[in-house]
């Protein structure tokens, strides 16, 4: 028995009354299933999903009438897509009560009938995708042929302005498969006759639309920030695509930023200043901390004031640059709810620049350290300073002993996460879920479960 059929079961015993509209839950590797439930029976219905498992991580804010719910499973993520109305991108095409009333038991499963199954998987493809998917043309095709109760569909679709959309798609199915702009002209037609029959869906719509804006620039923090440090070679860049892959995957929209305080500027600030020469590290001292050098010169009088004054200057712009990023790619994206994963951090202040120690300006980046935004999880990949050395020979073994050493110098104090690189991707990947995992999902569930 799988996970679906075991909740399904719950469900009948329940007495919550739902409709599978797609798929058979004992179908092999089956991973998203969806579900039409009776809307006043969704607080019973998370209730029990709970029970199994299912966290709640889309709440329908931006698209009223849908829920998304997420099982973690070493087989890959489960997914119920819930529909408490039938609807796309917040428009209603069907009526979902009629559907439910209309249902039919089949090996102790509830399905649409007939005419209602044929409707949800129609308008589902032409409203909902802009075109006949071709996993479901056979079963399109099928349904057509078959005997159907003319005068249901007929009332059904002209409720909501889409009865002639019906006939063509009668007479037109064979060319619909083959010409996908065909498709996509009934597609947009059919919104314009649904608005028509139906204002109040066009209106339901811009105001979605205006919500969704004021939700991305003024909105409630939602998402996660999670940011990978580490040196050059440690594992950062093939973690990041893996994660975001993965996340995707169990349907977390994942985006990835780079958020390092050296290179990739937005704003040309950075770029101004070294016209004339303004950099965070000394000529001096980078003779000394290359070995060029044993003798180390250290400014004095009016040179350390110049020096210090060229810090502030360089610092300065590098916090405007950070601050500029932040709230240009990573603020709306938490807004809208959706993990960030960050390549870098302002935490890389504190090591050097560009993993070359420095022990000077320590006051000034602390305090731009501790005063930037806190990411939700902060992860620092490690491995012995030889591992990192064969994957990118850029920096000595003594160079990387250092940055290690710097980076376990504030790992308490910014609550860095150790995750180990030098053993394989997939045992990377398997800590990173065992350690890290249910406090990404928890906090998910926590803003899904909000009313903002």
């Amino acid at each position: 028995m799988t996970i679906f059929t075991e909740l399904l079961n719950d469900l009948n015993a329940g007495g919550i009354a739902y409709v599978l509209l797609r798929d058979r839950p004992d179908t092999p590797g089956m991973h998203d299933l969806d579900v039409l439930i009776a809307e006043k029976q969704s607080r019973e219905f998370l209730v029990i999903c709970r029970q199994h498992g299912f966290r709640l991580i889309r709440n329908g804010h931006l698209n009223p009438g849908k829920l998304l719910l997420l099982r973690w499973h070493t087989d890959g993520p489960l997914l119920l897509d819930v529909h408490q109305r039938l609807v796309v991108r917040g428009v209603e095409y069907l009526d979902a009560r009629r559907v439910l009333a209309r249902r039919q038991a089949e090996n102790g499963y509830f399905f649409p009938g007939r005419e209602d199954h044929l409707l949800t998987l129609l308008f589902h493809n032409l409203l909902g995708k802009g075109e006949i998917q071709t996993k479901h043309r056979a079963q399109l095709a099928d349904l057509l042929a078959q005997p159907l109760n003319e005068t249901y569909l007929a009332q059904h679709t002209a409720d909501y302005g889409l009865q002639e959309t019906w006939s063509r798609v009668r007479k037109e199915f064979a060319a619909l498969e083959r010409d996908p702009k065909l498709a996509q002209h009934l597609s947009a037609w059919s919104y314009r006759r649904l608005f028509q029959q139906r204002p109040g869906e066009r209106l339901r719509r811009w105001s979605l639309s205006i919500k969704a804006v004021l939700q991305k620039w003024f909105g409630a923090r939602r998402g996660m920030l999670i940011v990978l440090l580490g040196p050059d070679g440690c594992g950062k860049s093939t973690l990041l695509q893996i994660l975001r892959q993965r996340l995707r995957a169990a349907a977390l929209t994942t985006d990835t930023v780079y958020l390092g305080p050296w290179g990739q500027s937005v704003l040309p600030l950075q770029k101004i200043l070294s016209y004339f020469h303004i950099t965070p590290y000394r000529a001096e001292d980078k003779a000394f901390y290359s070995g060029k050098t044993a003798i180390r010169q250290t400014p004095q009088g009016f040179s350390r004031w110049q020096q210090n004054l060229k810090a502030w200057l360089y610092y300065a712009a590098v916090a405007i640059e950070l601050w500029f990023r932040y709230f240009k790619m990573v603020l709306p994206k938490l807004r809208q709810g959706r993990i960030v994963l960050a390549d870098r951090y302002i935490y890389d202040l504190l090591v050097g620049y560009k993993s070359r120690t420095m022990d000077y300006h320590w006051g000034i980046r602390h305090w731009l350290c501790r005063h930037y935004a806190r990411p939700d999880l902060t992860l620092l990949l490690d491995a012995p300073p030889e591992i990192i050395h064969e994957r990118k020979p850029q920096l000595s073994l003594a160079q990387l002993a250092e940055v290690r050493a710097a980076y376990a110098a504030f790992r308490e104090a910014y609550g860095l996460k150790i995750l180990d690189t030098s053993v394989s991707v997939e045992k990377t990947l398997a800590d990173f879920e065992q350690q890290h995992l249910e406090l990404i999902l928890t906090q998910i569930e926590k803003y899904a479960q909000s009313k903002n």
